[in-house]
């Protein structure tokens, strides 16, 4: 809505301006004063969940360090992670990768991450949703009950259309031939389209192997048990997709909740 004494547009909305290239006449095009109230409609609209709600680049802590289970390297890979997608949020939408894979374990901020573009990219005037992977899911097969108002494809259409999709745990439900279709159906319509797809994984293309010895969040040294892959969670047609899709960013440190936890009772 057009602020009412706006000296631009006089409270409708509207302004004109002259027209470029020695056109002569006037244009009318939206006014700027309008622009707040529509990107807080806008942000309402992209379900960013309220946990997630606090989420920006400024609020992105990487610097936690105790020199055991927490070292340098893991900071650094979050603030590479980090510029990275600032990087990707600066340049959209001339930057050369149409989305971004963050992987990485639990608790490293990707979701922070990817919640930070997505808020910075709508309050740049772009549309944008959030969804979760696993709820996605759970939605769609209640739609398959008769008593169920909604159906598959209207779940799935603006899931399939948005500007920019941030998708949250990616491979978090455990796999099917199902499962795997829906993640076709979704991938491959936002990929033919050339959409932006922002999508969060804990699974890795390259665990630790079953048996490796690895630190544990103790920092004492564990054997791993077996992981998979995103691959093995989502097929390796789906895989070979995001490749050209987005850009790999991996984070590589421990549960950052926990550690930041642990520390404040030290």
């Amino acid at each position: 809505m057009a602020i009412e004494n706006c000296p631009l547009c006089r409270g409708t909305g509207w302004r004109l301006e002259q027209r470029v290239n020695g056109v002569p006449g006037t244009v009318a095009t939206a006014c700027d004063c309008g622009m707040e109230e529509r990107a807080v409609r806008v942000m309402e609209r992209a379900r960013i969940p309220k946990r997630y709600e606090h989420c920006d680049f400024e609020s992105y802590v990487a610097d936690l360090t105790d020199g055991k289970t927490w070292m340098p390297q893991h900071a650094q890979s979050m603030k590479q992670a980090k510029m990275l997608t600032q990087g990707f949020v600066r340049d959209y939408p001339g930057a050369a990768e149409k989305g971004l894979l963050l992987m990485g374990p639990s608790g490293v901020g990707k979701t922070h991450l990817a919640v930070a573009a997505l808020k910075e990219l709508i309050r740049r005037g772009h549309g944008g949703l959030f969804c979760d992977y696993r709820e996605l899911l759970k939605e769609i097969q209640a739609s398959y009950n008769p008593a169920s108002e909604s159906t598959e494809m209207r779940i799935l259409e603006p899931i399939r259309n948005v500007e920019i999709l941030v998708l949250d745990d990616l491979g978090a439900s455990k796999p099917s031939d199902w499962v795997r279709d829906i993640v076709g159906i979704v991938l491959n319509a936002r990929y033919n389209e050339n959409r932006t797809t922002v999508i969060t994984t804990n699974y890795v293309d390259n665990p630790v192997s079953e048996g490796e010895t690895t630190k544990g969040p103790d920092g004492k040294w564990v054997r791993a048990q077996r992981e998979d892959t995103l691959e093995q969670r989502i097929g390796s047609r789906m895989r070979s997709r995001l490749y050209e899709m987005c850009r790999t960013v991996e984070v590589i440190a421990p549960d950052f909740r926990r550690e930041k936890t642990q520390a404040g009772r030290t």
